[in-house]
C-alpha cells in the first residue's frame, strides 16, 4: 500500500469502529440512568478493546507523526491491541454469543464490536506489517490492561453487585472459581501475545527476502 492508501484504509476502518462504539453507548444510556450506564459501558472489556482499536487506527491515519500516532504504529502496541481485540472476539463467539439474541440496532452494534472490528484490525496487522517487530521479552506488558480490568471488575462488582460477564460473576461462581478463570485467561493473553509477536517476526523476514 502507498502511504495515502494506507491512511485512507485506516481512516475508514477507524470510522466503522467508532460508529460501533458510539452506537453501543447510545443504546445503553437511552432509557436508563446515564451515569450508571456510562460506568457499566466502560466496565466491559469489549468496549475498552474497541476503543483502543479505534484510537490506534485513527491516530495512525490522522496524525502519524504525533506522539499518539507513533505509539499507535509501534510493533508492541499493534501486538497488544491485536491480542485484546482477538480475545474479545474469541471469548464472545465461544462463550457468550449463545446466551442472548440481539435484534435491530443492538444486533448491528453487537456485530460491529465483536466481529467487524476484530476482522478489520486483523487485516491491518496482516496487510500492513510493522517496520520492526515487537520484542519477545516485552510480551508480559500486554497483561497490564487485563490485570487492571480484572482488579476493577472485582472491586466494582463487590461494591455494586454487577459483573460484566457471567464467568467473572463472583456472586454466582465464588472468588476461587473466578480467580482461577482470570489466571487461565491471563495465560491465554500471554500465549496469544507470543503468537502475534512471532507472526510479526515472520512478516519482517518474508519482507526482507522479498
Amino acid at each position: 500500500m502507498t502511504n495515502k492508501a494506507e491512511r485512507a484504509w485506516r481512516l475508514v476502518a477507524a470510522a466503522i469502529v467508532w460508529f460501533g462504539v458510539m452506537l453501543q453507548y447510545g443504546l445503553m444510556v437511552s432509557h436508563k440512568d446515564p451515569l450508571a450506564q456510562t460506568v457499566k459501558f466502560f466496565s466491559f472489556f469489549t468496549i475498552l478493546s474497541n476503543i483502543l482499536v479505534g484510537t490506534a487506527l485513527a491516530a495512525a491515519a490522522l496524525a502519524p507523526a504525533s506522539r499518539l500516532g507513533i505509539w499507535a504504529r509501534r510493533a508492541g502496541t499493534r501486538v497488544a491491541v491485536g491480542v485484546y481485540i482477538g480475545v474479545t472476539a474469541l471469548v464472545y463467539h465461544v462463550l457468550l454469543a449463545g446466551l442472548w439474541d440481539p435484534k435491530g440496532w443492538q444486533l448491528v452494534a453487537d456485530t460491529l464490536l465483536h466481529t467487524v472490528t476484530p476482522l478489520l484490525f486483523l487485516a491491518d496487522l496482516l496487510v500492513l506489517p510493522p517496520r520492526e517487530a515487537a520484542r519477545w521479552g516485552q510480551a508480559w506488558k500486554a497483561l497490564a490492561l487485563p490485570f487492571a480490568f480484572g482488579v476493577w471488575t472485582l472491586v466494582h462488582g463487590a461494591l455494586s453487585g454487577w459483573y460484566p460477564y457471567p464467568f467473572l460473576n463472583v456472586a454466582k461462581r465464588g472468588y476461587p472459581s473466578v480467580l482461577l478463570t482470570m489466571v487461565v485467561m491471563a495465560a491465554g493473553f500471554f500465549a496469544l501475545t507470543l503468537v502475534l509477536t512471532g507472526v510479526q517476526h515472520l512478516q519482517l523476514r518474508l519482507a526482507k527476502r522479498g
